[in-house]
């Protein structure tokens, strides 16, 4: 029998999704996941709210994939979620897909009327509840549906550890599909035009990630506090660029630069065809992050030759690895230590570039693909052992 997957790809045409870990990883699946499903004989059903209907070809549908527009009303959030669960299963049925995989937990519904899987990220609002945990009927019904799914698709092993513990589900219900950087990330010369068009002079340090709403787990704060303190004390030429979408939060951190007198510029967002030379320009990528699920920008960095000095929390062993110079977490001053080592000596950068690169060689979407659809013919038998 053919298999036949609705894959619920919503993470793609919510803004605080789209260009964050959930929807770029959503987006390295799903071009990888239908030539695969093709080869395996499945269909793939994309279904989505907004944007680009056909996942496969500019006509709206591949030889073994189609494209599925959800209709939603526009309604208050808490009505919203009331709404979904019947809304969903309703296309699920017109559909006639046998698996449904939610690309987000934000849209995951408990009961889904068909064996589901669902992407999980981490649990970080569970992790630290004083910083997220704000609107309790939200995430009370996405842990319901993540809880009550069949498998559970993660990003790295650290996550896999962190869900186990907090969700208190099975280990054998998990399972780990890491993302990838898109082939785009490589070394890039291309960077002259780019830095112009930005105002940024090297040599610099860079950081890449949402400004556009406050995250107090990424520590964007302590990370200019940091960055102009080292820069003060040991007269350093570098610069600090701050590349993502700007939003209500970066006011705050823009006013916070500006007062330390550092040299520290926001560049807004950059697309990602202009990432590549960004970050190859780059002495290193930092981050005062104090968790991290998986932590796409080290793996692109790393894939650009680019080194990562992070603090070691999270995935960030597991996924930066040889191409990162790591630090106990809240230690600023080892911190941008590690930056000036990168910075100071090309002997460890040529090391930890060439490392990094062979290391993030081993990420790929393809693999991804393969364990994803693994996953999908593994529920698609509701009564597999070790599945509810």
């Amino acid at each position: 029998m053919t298999l036949r997957v609705a894959l619920d790809a919503r993470a793609l045409d919510l803004p605080y999704l789209r260009g964050q870990g959930i929807g770029r990883y959503t987006a390295g699946l799903l071009e990888a996941l239908g030539p695969l499903s093709r080869e395996r004989g499945g269909e793939l059903v994309v279904m989505r709210t907004g944007g680009a209907l056909s996942p496969f070809a500019s006509d709206g549908a591949g030889p073994r994939g189609e494209a599925w527009r959800m209709w939603r009303p526009q309604l208050p959030e808490w009505l919203a979620l009331v709404c979904e669960p019947p809304l969903l299963r309703w296309d699920l049925h017109r559909t006639r897909a046998q698996v449904l995989h939610s690309s987000s937990i934000y849209r995951a519904v408990p009961a889904p009327g068909r064996p589901s899987v669902v992407a999980l990220h981490d649990v970080i609002p569970l992790q630290y509840p004083d910083d997220y945990l704000r609107t309790g009927m939200r995430y009370r019904l996405m842990y319901a549906a993540a809880r009550r799914a069949d498998l559970l698709l993660t990003v790295s092993q650290q996550a896999r550890k962190d869900i186990v513990a907090h969700l208190g589900v099975p280990p054998e219900s998990v399972l780990v599909v890491p993302g990838a950087a898109h082939r785009r990330f490589r070394p890039s010369p291309r960077h002259k035009d780019l830095l112009g068009q930005l105002g940024i002079i090297k040599p610099y340090v860079l950081y890449v990630g949402g400004l556009a709403e406050r995250d107090p787990r990424k520590g964007v704060d302590d990370l200019i506090d940091a960055f102009a303190a080292w820069t003060a004390a040991g007269e350093r030429p570098e610069t600090l660029v701050l590349a993502g979408h700007l939003g209500a939060a970066a006011g705050r951190l823009q006013e916070r630069a500006r007062r330390s007198g550092a040299r520290i510029l926001f560049t807004g967002f950059v697309p990602d065809e202009q990432l590549p030379a960004l970050y190859s320009a780059a002495i290193c990528l930092v981050t005062c992050s104090r968790y991290e699920g998986f932590g796409l920008p080290a793996l692109e960095a790393l894939a650009c030759g680019t080194p990562v000095a992070a603090y070691r929390v999270g995935a960030h062993e597991e996924v930066a690895g040889p191409g990162a110079l790591l630090v106990d977490e809240a230690k600023t001053d080892a911190l941008m230590l590690a930056v000036q080592v990168v910075a100071d000596h090309a002997e460890v950068r040529a090391r930890l570039a060439a490392a990094g690169q062979d290391h993030a060689a081993r990420f790929t979407w393809r693999r991804s693909a393969e364990l994803t659809w693994e996953a999908y013919e593994r529920v698609a038998d509701r009564g597999h052992a070790g599945l509810r």
